[in-house]
C-alpha cells in the first residue's frame, strides 16, 4: 500500500507497519491508524504520519532527551489498553510544536505518546500532573 505526503512524498508500507490507536489522539479521534518515519536527515525526530488522512502528521520525540528526569505515572489500565507488561518495554514520545524559530520548540509533556512496539498498539496518556506542561520548551537558550 501507499499513501503521499507533502513533504515526505510517497510512503510505502504494509499493514505490519501500521500502530493503531484504538482512541485516537486528543483532538484527532477519529483518525486511528498512524505509521513512524525515522529519517536520518531528521533525527533524533521521528514522524507520525496518518494513515487515514496523510495531510495529518505530528514531529515527535524521546522526551528523555530534553528533559531527563521525564517520569509519568503510567498505570496498570494504560498497559493493559495496549496489551503491555510494563513500561520499559514501550516507545515513549512527546510531540512537538515548531515555531518560526526553532529554538522555541516545545513538547507536549502532559500528553505522551506511548507505543507497545510488538502489537502496534498506542495511546497517548493525558496527565494530570503539575510538573508536566503541554508547552515544555525543548532548547534552553
Amino acid at each position: 500500500m501507499e499513501i503521499h505526503h507533502r513533504h515526505h512524498g510517497n510512503l510505502a508500507y504494509s499493514e505490519d507497519d501500521v500502530i493503531t490507536f484504538p482512541l485516537g489522539l486528543l483532538g484527532f479521534l477519529k483518525f486511528k491508524r498512524y505509521l513512524l518515519l525515522q529519517k536520518e536527515t531528521a533525527a533524533p525526530l521521528v514522524w507520525m504520519v496518518s494513515v487515514d488522512n496523510p495531510e495529518l502528521s505530528f514531529p515527535l520525540l524521546d522526551p528523555k532527551r530534553f528533559c531527563a528526569d521525564y517520569n509519568p505515572n503510567i498505570t496498570r489500565r494504560d498497559l493493559s489498553e495496549i496489551s503491555a507488561e510494563n513500561p520499559q518495554s514501550l516507545l515513549m514520545y512527546s510531540i512537538i510544536t515548531v515555531q518560526q524559530d526553532a529554538h522555541s520548540a516545545t513538547a507536549n509533556l502532559s500528553g505522551p505518546i506511548l507505543i507497545n512496539r510488538e502489537q502496534r498498539i498506542g495511546k497517548q496518556l493525558v496527565l494530570l500532573d503539575d510538573r508536566y506542561s503541554t508547552k515544555h520548551r525543548i532548547l534552553n537558550t
